[in-house]
């Protein structure tokens, strides 16, 4: 359906013909949708938890801190294979932007804090499908290439997997599942419903975000 209004779409596990809207996502397109979540749930996490009117946000500076603060692993740039955090904010528009230049510039979330996770949904394949239209088009620079971790799941012969890759002898492998945005959703969900009530920033020599506790309320 390559002239669907992807916006328009009810049911994002349904476009009307059995297939779900993500069902051409590949793995880049996984791994914005994961990032698109991750770090509107960051943000809003962090303006929810400092209540402090004048810090909103953080600096694009501290961002690697208070992603592994949050979600308990580390922030890795270097897999979306950009030059340039605008490059990605790019694939990340309508999402995620930044106010202000280059490393002190301050993240901000596009959506609000309740924002479905069909919204990002939607949004990542509305990207996919430009960059598709322009590769169509011969413009090779659209096509990405993010670096993958080194796994070994998912092999023949691994726990759970089948001769057949999935569902074994041979099986069709299903649509993909959201798996990754799941995660990021239940990750920052049980963080910020165990965590203790107090935020830090990271230590900078003389800097307005020098260690404080108790920004947080309780």
């Amino acid at each position: 359906m390559e002239n669907l209004d992807v916006f328009a779409v009810e049911d994002i596990k349904d476009i009307g013909n059995g297939e779900p809207l993500f069902a051409n996502f590949g793995y880049e397109d996984w791994i914005l949708l994961s990032t698109r979540f991750e770090l509107h749930l960051l943000i809003h996490s962090f303006k929810r938890d400092l209540d402090d009117a004048d810090r909103p946000s953080f600096p694009l500076k501290h961002l690697s801190y208070y992603y592994h603060k949050y979600y308990r692993k580390a922030w890795n740039f270097q897999q979306f294979s950009v030059p340039e955090f605008d490059d990605l904010l790019e694939l990340l528009k309508d999402s995620i932007s930044l106010e202000g230049e280059g490393q002190e510039g301050h993240l901000k979330a596009d959506a609000p804090a309740d924002a479905s996770l069909e919204r990002f949904v939607k949004l990542t394949e509305d990207n996919r499908r430009e960059r598709q239209r322009r590769i169509d088009a011969g413009d090779e620079t659209a096509r990405l290439k993010f670096a993958r971790p080194a796994a070994s799941f998912g092999a023949v012969g691994a726990p759970g997997v089948a001769k057949g890759g999935y569902g074994g002898k041979g099986g069709k492998r299903p649509y993909p599942q959201m798996g990754a945005a799941q995660q990021a959703s239940a990750q920052a969900v049980a963080y910020n419903n165990n965590k203790p009530r107090n935020t830090y920033a990271p230590q900078t020599k003389g800097g307005p975000y020098a260690p404080r506790q108790n920004y947080g309320r309780g």
